[in-house]
């Protein structure tokens, strides 16, 4: 299937602040546009505005109040439909906004009735009150597309805790089971240990990898980016959500 015929795909990311959101939905916007994909980017965090500032281009609303917020989406939704474009959103912690959308708009039939495939994106840290904002906006419904991903962010874990011990009480909560259960696939995302390097140079992950850039970095550096992307990506293959993003 050509890029004109792929699948429109509306990737919302959801959670809260310091769970790798911004990290996690730059790496889809990158790994889009290193495929030959040119996708909408949509920064509704009115706390970071991380994505907007990485991508030139991309939109946000112009202020703060939710009657604005609601509007800005509703012309990204429009965007995506008469350009035939995928869109990378973030909703900062999404549950208000998705919850005053919703009575507007049911947006998971929206996409499927404009040929859209929705995903949300929940990234968490493995704190119990991450959970606890997750399943506030799980159970809500308002926006629960059959594509959802729980991506476990291994690089907010605080030092001297391993992955196994740091998730172990998300993996066996009863909520996450159940979230599992009614159809949500876990992903782990690694840390990687050169992100700051990454960012105090404005690298992109997947230029990082290449070795480009005006101060590309240095070989090991590449190669922990280079095997930190090939591990996002073989997890997600794994689990069978590869073919879900935009």
């Amino acid at each position: 299937m050509g890029d004109a015929e792929a699948q429109m795909v509306l990737a919302v990311g959801l959670g809260r602040g310091f769970g790798g959101k911004s990290t996690g939905l730059a790496e889809l916007v990158w790994r889009a546009r290193n495929q030959g994909r040119d996708v909408i980017v949509a920064d509704g965090d009115p706390r970071s505005r991380t994505l907007a500032g990485m991508f030139e281009g991309a939109t946000h609303p112009p202020t703060e109040e939710l009657p604005d917020v609601k509007a800005w989406l509703t012309g990204v939704l429009n965007r995506m439909v008469k350009e035939r474009r995928s869109a990378v959103l973030d909703l900062g912690g999404g549950d208000r906004v998705l919850q005053e959308y919703g009575r507007d708009l049911r947006l998971v039939e929206f996409c499927d009735r404009r040929g859209i495939e929705p995903l949300a994106l929940y990234f968490l840290g493995p704190e119990e009150e991450d959970l606890r904002h997750v399943l506030s906006i799980w159970d809500a419904g308002y926006f629960r597309p059959k594509r959802t991903l729980l991506v476990l962010n291994e690089g907010v874990i605080r030092e001297g805790r391993t992955v196994a011990g740091a998730f172990e009480r998300t993996h066996r909560h009863p909520d996450f089971e159940r979230m599992v259960a009614e159809g949500a696939v876990p992903v782990l995302m690694q840390r990687l240990a050169c992100m700051d390097l990454l960012r105090q140079r404005g690298l992109g992950l997947y230029a990082a990898a290449a070795g480009d850039g005006a101060d590309p970095l240095d070989p090991v550096e590449q190669f922990m980016v280079e095997d930190w992307l090939g591990d996002l990506e073989k997890r997600r293959a794994e689990a069978g959500a590869a073919a879900w993003l935009p």
